[in-house]
């Protein structure tokens, strides 16, 4: 299972932290994008380890699929 969290808040307004301040609000702006695009990021990663399980498990069940079969047709080719 994926550890990441998928708790999305606001980052901390940096202009509006410190009253009397004099950050910019392009300063701001760019410390959402950053967030933004670490979230992203996050999120891919989370999409790309979903997948790959997803592809895992849909071999585990070929694979399982075709030993049942070979061994319904072992078991069928007995009886005759």
């Amino acid at each position: 299972m994926s550890t990441l969290s998928s708790t999305l808040t606001r980052p901390q307004n940096v202009a509006n932290s410190h009253p009397g301040s004099n950050v910019s609000p392009l300063l701001t702006k760019a410390v959402y994008q950053t967030d933004q695009q670490v979230k992203f990021l996050h999120l891919q990663v989370e999409v790309e380890i979903l997948l790959q399980q997803l592809q895992s498990l849909k071999k585990q069940r070929l694979t399982l699929d075709c030993q049942d079969a070979a061994f319904s047709d072992a078991i069928g080719s007995k009886k005759l």
